[in-house]
Order: C-alpha cells, then structure tokens, then sequence
C-alpha cells in the first residue's frame, strides 16, 4: 500500500469525513424532525410519520436505483456528499428520536420554558434534547458502526474518495502474502466503532 498512487492514510480520512458527517447530519435532522412531531400538532402530522414508518419497510437494495437517479440528478456524483445526503435521511432516527420525545420529554415543562420568554429553537436545544440524551447518544453510536463499515459505493467512481473498508478489502485480495497487513487495517477498522461504543456507554451509565 505504501507503493500504491493514493495514500493509505486518504482511504482513512475519507472514511472519517463521511461517517462523521453522516452521523452529525442523521442525528440533527432526525432530532429536528422528531420535535415538531412529537410535541405539536399540525394538519397532516399522522401522515407524514407513517410515511417515515413505512420508508422502514423497504431494503436498501430496493431503493439503490432511484437513490442513485436522485443523486445524479442533484449533480454530487463521486462526491462526500452522495454518501453523506443518504445517510442523513435514515427512518430510523427519526423513529427513535420520536418516541423518546413523546415519552421522555414533559409538555409541561416545555409550556414553562415558553411562558418564561424562551423561543422554540431554544427551548428544543436546551430542554428537549438533554432529556433524550440516551436516545440521541444510541443513535450516533449505530449511525457511526453503519457508516464506518461501508465498503465500495456505487455512487463513488474516483479512487481518492474511497473508503477504509473498501482499501481493506484490496488488501485482503492480495492473498496469504498480504495477511499482516491485512490483520493490523481490520484491527484499526474495529478499534474506532469500538472506542466510540465504549464512551457512549459510559455517557449514558451516567445518565
């Protein structure tokens, strides 16, 4: 790898722009998302998280193609941003962060904070989401594991945008021959997601 045109140390750092742009992306617009569906009402809410449910329904192998379309189109093709954009639209989070609001975040405290003169931004950034701290602390741990171990893309063409995972399995292709280097790429991949689960865990057991 060292002989190789693109740097070992760029596949890392690609895959480091994606998943934590992905991740920061997922977690705020679900979180966003969730708040107004979850503490106010507004002509056709029900319709709008049944179709965030149904979305949930489908493999990503189903929606591959028109993904692809829609990224083409948006002109991000071979770009951090064809792989960043889709990340952040998942269902899921939106899912989670929704529940955990409705359950975990008081109406009442929320109508205190209004009254006292706080805007709603502010009473969503600095009331709702401490209280669902677990919730959107959860989410970046499986968001970051997700997009950390994924390997070749369609949506990306260029080899100086490729991922870790993807040089990892260049490597592993190489045979017998290539098996320490092969050992030491799989255990930099494992050791980040874990590091990241582990203070995750540990915040949480605080809460």
């Amino acid at each position: 790898m060292n002989s190789s045109w693109v740097p070992f140390s760029r596949y890392l750092l690609n895959t480091v722009i994606i998943t934590v742009g992905g991740t920061g992306g997922h977690v705020i617009l679900a979180s966003l998302a969730a708040y107004p569906l979850s503490k106010h009402s507004f002509r056709g809410k029900k319709l709008l998280f049944d179709m965030v449910v149904l979305s949930m329904m489908f493999s990503w192998t189903v929606t591959q193609i028109p993904n692809y379309m829609i990224i083409s189109w948006l002109g991000i093709n071979n770009t951090y941003l064809a792989l960043i954009l889709p990340a952040c639209s998942y269902g899921m989070g939106l899912y989670l962060m929704k529940q955990f609001m409705e359950t975990s975040v008081s109406d009442q405290v929320l109508e205190s904070a209004r009254l006292d003169g706080a805007g709603e931004f502010k009473v969503f950034w600095t009331i709702a989401m401490p209280m669902v701290k677990p919730a959107w602390l959860t989410l970046i741990i499986e968001t970051f594991r997700n997009l950390w171990n994924s390997g070749s893309s369609i949506y990306i063409q260029s080899e100086q945008l490729k991922s870790f995972n993807y040089a990892i399995q260049q490597i592993t292709a190489g045979g017998i021959k290539r098996a320490g280097a092969s050992a030491a790429a799989t255990v930099i991949m494992m050791l980040v997601p874990i590091t990241v689960f582990i203070i995750g865990c540990l915040v949480i057991r605080k809460e």
